[in-house]
């Protein structure tokens, strides 16, 4: 994806924000505890927890679907499935869009999502399945916790008929899901597109299995305390769930309507290290491609970096690459920027963290305000950024970078700017 020249008709920026998250619901409310650094990681509760080692996450336990979706759709539908139709309404109302007024056509969706609904409502299902045999079987069913659902319903309740897409790779979905909506509007396939990321791992099935790879924070006698990226402390990640979502305009229609724009997609970049499903590489070789793939695209040098909304998810090497990767593409100007990571606030919730950190780049750009990495106390030498240690910093932010790391050893890298029309 490379950004467009001066016509505005291949420009594609930001024009409404939406998040579902344990931190907040809504854009102000999330960023809100974000800038604030006040953590959504509680003690897990609503099923067995005591064979688990990790017992906390940032766990969503007051929501209603129906305020978004028909009563009979949220009920057979899963919560991967609710927060993405949310947090696309929001991003929609947010942008000002009457998607009725819309021509169905030259409106689309992308969404990204790591397990669907198998975690979900497919295990649920399947549950029902054991206890009561074929009768409990639904007519749609089948369908409910396939990846694509989450898409589906977003644009079946929109009435949108336009391009649209399900990105499954892993944590870098969300950013690979804004790259896909851009293609679609530079190639002029479409005018708006509704793109996010959703999660909703947080039952006893999913919980178990990441239990297994050992990746997961224990810190369970301080929740809000347990997530904390490039500490050295740091003893793994802490799971979360939601959706986030913006919608995505061309610059002349945004420009033409008088819609607020948050920012401009400039561009990004995708690599994979091709050598463990759990593991990664330390050393940051294979982001440092993928932030480099961002900024030529973009066409920006490094020292036109004004923050970086990192992955930081309490990895010990991931935390390592991140910190590697940044030194090797951004050089000298790596020490003189910020650097900071909003998972250690919301916890990270895979497929939609990428978005999160999109909405919070944008509300650091609108309100030139770096959020912090909070817990962070024990400085390790491997990882010598500045962190924005535990307290927001007014900063001029007119340009970040965001980057992701996936499970299979999958980077990717985002980069957005405050919009002028001139430039």
């Amino acid at each position: 994806m490379s950004r467009g020249n001066g016509n505005l008709k291949t420009r594609v920026v930001i024009t409404g924000l939406g998040v579902v998250s344990s931190t907040g619901m809504g854009k102000q409310e999330f960023w809100d505890a974000v800038r604030e650094g006040r953590s959504g990681v509680r003690h897990i509760t609503g099923f067995p927890i005591d064979n688990l080692y990790s017992r906390i996450a940032g766990q969503i336990t007051d929501f209603d679907p129906t305020e978004y979706m028909s009563e009979a759709a949220a009920r057979r539908s899963g919560k991967f499935t609710h927060y993405a139709v949310a947090a696309a309404h929001m991003a929609v109302e947010d942008a000002g869009i009457d998607v009725g007024a819309l021509d169905p056509f030259r409106g689309g969706v992308v969404f990204g999502t790591s397990s669907g609904g198998d975690g979900n409502v497919g295990h649920d299902n399947h549950a029902r399945w054991l206890r009561e045999g074929h009768r409990s079987i639904g007519a749609t069913d089948c369908v409910q916790f396939a990846p694509h659902a989450a898409t589906s319903h977003v644009f079946i309740g929109m009435g949108l008929r336009g391009p649209n897409a399900t990105v499954a790779s892993g944590c870098c979905a969300g950013i690979e899901a804004v790259t896909r909506g851009a293609d679609f509007l530079r190639s002029g396939d479409a005018d708006v597109m509704v793109v996010g990321g959703t999660e909703a791992c947080i039952n006893q099935y999913a919980m178990e299995m990441l239990c297994a790879t050992r990746v997961l924070a224990h810190r369970n006698e301080e929740p809000e305390k347990a997530s904390r990226p490039y500490d050295a402390t740091r003893d793994g990640l802490v799971l979360s769930e939601g959706a986030g979502a913006v919608v995505l305009e061309t610059a002349d229609r945004a420009v033409n309507r008088g819609a607020p724009i948050y920012a401009e997609v400039m561009g990004s970049g995708v690599t994979t290290e091709g050598e463990d499903l759990v593991r990664a590489d330390p050393s940051g070789a294979h982001l440092a491609q993928a932030l480099g793939q961002a900024l030529a695209e973009a066409r920006l040098a490094p020292e036109e970096i004004d923050y970086v909304c990192a992955h930081g998810i309490g990895n010990v090497d991931y935390d390592k690459a991140d910190t590697r990767a940044i030194k090797r593409v951004l050089g000298d100007r790596a020490y003189n920027i910020p650097v900071s990571s909003i998972k250690s606030t919301t916890g990270q919730p895979f497929a939609a963290g990428a978005l999160w950190q999109t909405v919070a780049a944008c509300m650091a750009i609108q309100t030139d305000t770096v959020p912090p990495t909070i817990n962070y106390h024990y400085p390790e030498p491997e990882c010598d950024l500045d962190y924005v240690p535990n307290t927001a910093r007014r900063s001029r932010v007119e340009t970040v970078m965001i980057n992701s790391h996936s499970f299979g050893g999958t980077h990717a890298a985002l980069i957005i700017r405050e919009f002028d029309e001139a430039t």
